[in-house]
């Protein structure tokens, strides 16, 4: 039974409300509470009508169709630019206020996603699209379905890639049809074997592009069906290495997996006192420790045996938990306002099937606590 819905957002609205020069000036002045209130009151059928573009005319045929059995939730997921921002916000209110309405709409940012910035668009912000689209399916997953249809050409292909990975329905509308249609993910399970495999090429480069030599031999060492998983790039006459959007999606997919595997795979519990490890040199270390209780904190988790501080930053801020995997253990970057903590630990798992588990554990209950 589905109840949310994910929106991929272009700017077909913004081409129908340039062809009027009274609408066109309200876009550019930034007056969105009047055009929504134009597009509520359009006399017109939303699902056949084109002056209301590519994304309400396919949510209104979704919903028509009967493809979304109760409107709970929708997420627009919008491009980093001006136009993008004001769409969104005019969709929000649409889905809002009109007869097709949501009980929650939201709208993000995919942080980025710009074609006039080409570099931008193709390194970080198809990736941004894709983690935002696999967060919500995870949240909503069982009962969520992607509307593909708005949006650049790119856009729309990874949304049903990513779809197909989590076997999540999606639906398309081309131009010329009345209605969408339903491309439902195919009934294949990706090789996890591929992701062991590039697991330390992956936490590497994870958020972030680097130099390419200095994963050159870790790169060349993968066979040529993992390496479509990253991308090549040169700039200012430099080679650099960064995850493929092809390859977000292949880690969103097995993360997934192993999301929805934590009730079979059952990693074992500590079985003695956690060994708490940290230096007499490293004096703020020691104070953030204090502060944060991190001491009972990994206490509480059973599945750490042992943990240490490898170093501390007074200088990076953030406010965000990070769990990554090296080699056989577990690296955590504890992002304060008072600089960041990282730290080693050593943990219950017997094989990598069960360290993936443990980090996803790990990783929840971190956001929690910071």
């Amino acid at each position: 039974m589905s109840n949310t819905l994910i929106s991929t957002v272009g700017a077909s609205l913004l081409g129908n409300l340039r062809v009027d020069d009274k609408l066109r000036e309200l876009f550019e002045k930034g007056k969105v509470d009047e055009l929504s209130d134009y597009l509520l009151n359009l006399n017109e059928d939303p699902e056949s009508y084109r002056g209301f573009g590519a994304e309400i005319n396919s949510i209104v045929s979704i919903i028509k169709k009967g493809y979304i059995n109760e409107r709970k939730y929708l997420y627009f997921l919008i491009s980093d630019t001006l136009d993008g921002k004001k769409i969104g916000r005019i969709l929000k209110k649409y889905f809002e206020k009109s007869e097709y309405k949501f009980e929650h709409v939201e709208v993000k940012v995919n942080e980025r996603l710009d074609d006039s910035k080409p570099y931008d668009f193709k390194i970080y912000g198809l990736k941004n699209l894709i983690k935002n689209m696999a967060g919500i399916i995870r949240q909503h997953y069982g009962s969520i379905i992607i509307n593909a249809t708005g949006g650049y050409k790119a856009q729309i292909a990874f949304a049903l890639a990513l779809g197909q990975g989590l076997k999540v329905p999606v639906y398309y509308r081309f131009e010329r049809f009345p209605e969408v249609i339903e491309l439902e993910p195919l009934p294949l399970n990706l090789d996890s074997s591929l992701y062991f495999l590039c697991r330390e090429l992956f936490e590497d480069l994870q958020d972030d592009i680097k130099p390419y030599i200095d994963f050159e031999s870790m790169y060349k060492s993968l066979s040529r069906e993992a390496r479509i998983f990253f991308d090549i790039t040169k700039i200012d006459n430099e080679k650099y290495i960064s995850i493929s959007p092809m390859g977000q999606i292949y880690i969103e997919s097995i993360k997934n997996e192993f999301y929805h595997l934590q009730d079979k795979i059952k990693p074992k519990k500590r079985d003695k006192d956690l060994l708490f490890l940290s230096s007499n040199s490293e004096g703020h270390s020691k104070e953030l420790i204090n502060k944060y209780n991190l001491r009972k904190i990994f206490e509480d988790f059973e599945y750490i045996e042992k943990i240490w501080v490898s170093r501390y930053s007074l200088h990076e801020k953030s406010t965000k938990a990070k769990v990554k995997i090296r080699g056989n253990n577990i690296i955590i970057i504890l992002q304060t306002r008072q600089g960041i903590l990282h730290l080693e630990a050593e943990t219950t798992a017997r094989n990598n099937e069960e360290l993936e588990v443990i980090k996803l554990k790990l990783e929840e209950y971190l956001n929690k606590k910071f």
